[in-house]
């Protein structure tokens, strides 16, 4: 299950940047280095390990954080180009998702420690997975399925919030596959 749910969360970060900058002029500086975040983090979670995982938990909990300020701030903007009633909801998803990466990159840290360890160690944390990553994978899946509904405007979107839904059901899965005894 790890290599295929790897696999899942790569692809979910690749998507979400192509998604992110197939909307060209219309993609947002904070977005773009939001998703470059969150595309560097899970390559190096996987692959190099260069930088630890609470450094990365650091970075995207301050991304995420940045995306709920600016959501904020537009929502009271009568002049911004993006007011339209669906963008604060996926601006939320965004931000709660990159928070939520975040703390399971943190929780997906064994440090070294023996699969038994991490065996013993996975049920309060699944409890904990399922309460903060379901209402964000919730949201994404909402957000996703409006975009497609409302039409191409806000389809670049629906596809980042896919995306990133995608990825953190794989990232959680492991976990809760680990604490059933699977």
């Amino acid at each position: 299950m790890g290599e295929f749910a790897h696999g899942v969360m790569l692809a979910g970060a690749v998507a979400g940047t192509g998604a992110t900058f197939a909307r060209g002029r219309g993609v947002r500086a904070l977005d773009a280095a939001t998703t470059v975040a969150m595309l560097a983090a899970m390559l190096d979670a996987l692959f190099t390990h260069a930088v630890s995982p609470l450094a990365w938990a650091v970075v995207l909990v301050i991304a995420g954080l940045a995306i709920g300020v600016r959501a904020r701030r537009d929502r009271h903007r009568r002049d911004s180009p993006d007011r339209a009633p669906d963008l604060p909801l996926a601006d939320l998803h965004h931000g709660l998702a990159l928070i939520a990466t975040g703390w399971l990159l943190v929780g997906a840290d064994h440090g070294g420690g023996s699969v038994a360890a991490t065996h013993a160690h996975a049920l309060p944390l699944a409890a904990a997975h399922l309460v903060i990553v379901l209402p964000v994978l919730v949201l994404g899946a909402w957000v996703s399925v409006h975009a497609i509904r409302t039409g191409t405007e806000r389809l670049g979107h629906g596809a980042a919030a896919a995306s990133m839904t995608v990825m953190l059901a794989a990232m959680a899965a492991p976990a809760l596959v680990t604490a059933r005894g699977g």
